[in-house]
């Protein structure tokens, strides 16, 4: 069975999903990438890594005279076609359903009734779209879920987005979002004698560690993290921020040289886990995180997690018994949050643990089973006779209180 994946850029975290895929799957797999590059998500512009479990294409390289004249999505798009044309794969698995490429392997999925799988980690409390963008969008995403074959679902804000634009139940199947708990776990015990060693160069000796690993952009909410540590005035409670961005010299500011608000700078991937031995609980504050892979990373080291009540992560992930989920991320709430964890050594142990628990159903070996599961259940899929349901049965298994689906009614 040939099947070719799209994928936008090669996340480090895609890259052993798509190897256990190629591997237990049996498929000629080929992992097409829009680009190598994109500067939006903070990744070096690395070599691609071939294995033998797939082949892997870069789609952007292969018309670099159309690069340069008309952009990266427009060759990439081209180069696709061509692919497409000329390899006529079994079954197609698409992530997301927004950029030109990922747009271009739909319309063509559905032109030659080629059975197609979507992937995303589109989040129904983010999901804030209005006027006329919504239409657009509610137009297009039901036009998608009418004619695909499978919807992967990466976690349960996400199922719920994908019921909310229509989707059957038979349709959606779990494909949880994971990262390598065991090489997390493993190097982060690992690095405990460095993680110890940075504590007291930082002097962080005897602190409790709260941790921010990510861009340093205004959605991330990053001051936040700042304001409540200054509110807190705990000598015992440190911050270390691990990233950088275009927020960096203002955040620098309102730390105002505090030496218990660390900043890290960029951390290269090899090196998180010694910053995740270093903490003792992690804190995601954006708002519209649509997952939050940083949680799976976190938990597998078993750090406590502080993060939104509507991050995809937290919805699935964390709770009372390993962190904190906030209704609304204010300075205020996350101090309380905090100081709690802080103060209490037993408890925050026990949080630690629990995290380290409740990952580990959140595996890549359960991702790529699902991947597997639902092509091979969908393979034979008939594009010509799509059904959907009302907008009343689509609406049923979303959240009554959820604001957005409320606007739509």
């Amino acid at each position: 069975m040939r099947v070719l994946l799209l994928n936008n850029v090669p996340a480090p975290y895609f890259d052993p999903l798509f190897e256990r895929v190629g591997r237990e799957s049996g498929w000629e797999l080929t992992v097409c990438y829009s680009s190598n590059w994109n500067q939006a998500v903070g990744w070096k512009d690395a070599a691609v890594v071939q294995n033998d479990a797939h082949r892997t294409v870069i789609l952007d390289r292969q018309k670099p005279w159309l690069k340069a004249r008309l952009g990266s999505s427009v060759a990439a798009s081209v180069a696709l076609v061509e692919m497409l044309r000329r390899e006529r794969p079994d079954y197609l698995l698409i992530y997301g359903y927004t950029l030109l490429p990922q747009m271009t392997a739909l319309m063509w999925a559905m032109t030659t009734k080629t059975p197609f799988a979507v992937a995303g980690d589109a989040n129904i409390y983010t999901d804030a779209a209005t006027g006329l963008k919504r239409f657009i969008k509610g137009f297009w995403l039901r036009l998608v879920v009418r004619r695909t074959a499978a919807l992967l679902s990466v976690g349960t804000a996400n199922r719920l987005f994908w019921s909310a634009y229509g989707a059957r139940a038979e349709q959606i199947f779990d494909a949880r979002f994971a990262v390598k708990n065991d090489f997390f776990a493993q190097a982060s015990a690992a690095r405990k004698n460095d993680a110890e060693t940075l504590r007291r160069k930082l002097g962080l000796a005897g602190k409790v560690v709260f941790l921010f690993v990510g861009r340093l952009v205004k959605r991330k909410n990053v001051d936040l993290i700042i304001r409540a540590a200054q509110q807190l005035k705990d000598e015992r409670i440190a911050v270390v921020i691990a990233g950088s961005g275009e927020e960096l010299e203002s955040l620098a500011m309102l730390a105002a040289g505090n030496p218990q608000i660390i900043f890290a700078g960029n951390v290269a991937q090899t090196e998180l886990p010694m910053f995740y031995a270093l903490a003792d609980a992690l804190i995601l504050p954006a708002s519209q995180e649509p997952w939050g892979l940083v949680v799976n990373e976190a938990m597998a080291c078993g750090l406590a997690i502080i993060a939104h009540r509507h991050c995809g992560a937290a919805v699935d992930l964390v709770g009372a018994d390993n962190g904190a989920t906030l209704n609304s991320f204010s300075a205020d709430k996350l101090a309380e949050a905090m100081r709690r964890i802080a103060s209490d050594e037993a408890l925050r142990h026990s949080m630690q643990e629990r995290s380290r628990e409740k990952i580990q159903a959140w595996s890549i070996e359960s991702a790529a089973s699902g991947i597997i599961h639902a092509v091979k259940t969908t393979a034979s899929w008939n594009a010509d006779v799509p059904s959907a349901p009302s907008g009343a049965d689509a609406r049923t298994e979303c959240p009554r209180s959820n604001p957005v689906l409320r606007k739509e009614r």
